[in-house]
């Protein structure tokens, strides 16, 4: 069974059980990929794929507060993984003690690698963080939610060529701060 997003809304609203497989058959790529980017340091399989089910749990539980005047449905679901996977991270992080007797000497070059790309994802973010405010949000609806360039662009009120303009800029100057330092 396939529905449209207004459908898909109404029908979770009603406690249709198909629409909620749906949605999860629907986004649960895009949940867990936004999942994953914020929990995969130092956390399992099964504790993003728990978050990402408690994910969708809250977009059934909160269905009711979701107002499409207000925003993009897709969106609202990712915002609702993002602040969901940051809790289970800061959940994890105390949970999880680690012992300095656990790590073995061989293991000194593996974690200077995650080190450097800690850096290298902050100095990434920094970056991202100069751009002005529209080049900064679609940057993120690109890249970070993979949301289409068509969107994108009645969102912005912007061209094709200005967005992949825009987009081009952004990744160089990524590069740049990146690579040429």
């Amino acid at each position: 069974m396939s529905f449209s997003e207004n459908e898909l809304i109404s029908e979770l609203k009603k406690r249709n059980l198909n629409a909620y497989e749906y949605l999860i058959s629907t986004y649960t790529k895009p949940v867990y990929y936004l999942t994953y980017r914020i929990l995969n340091i130092g956390n399992s399989k099964e504790d993003i794929e728990e978050c990402v089910s408690d994910v969708f749990l809250d977009v059934w539980l909160k269905i009711v507060d979701f107002d499409s005047a207000k925003g993009n449905f897709k969106t609202w679901i990712l915002i609702l993984a993002k602040y969901k996977a940051l809790t289970y991270k800061r959940k994890l992080k105390k949970n999880h003690m680690d012992n300095i007797d656990d790590y073995q000497l061989e293991e000194s070059v593996a974690i200077e690698n995650q080190v450097i790309d800690r850096e290298t994802q902050q100095k990434l973010l920094d970056t991202i963080e100069s751009f002005n405010e529209i080049d900064r949000a679609l940057f993120i609806r690109r890249y970070y939610f993979n949301e289409k360039i068509e969107d994108i662009m009645h969102t912005f009120g912007l061209s094709r060529s200005a967005v992949d303009n825009r987009l081009l800029r952004g990744r160089k100057v990524i590069k740049e701060a990146l690579f040429h330092d």
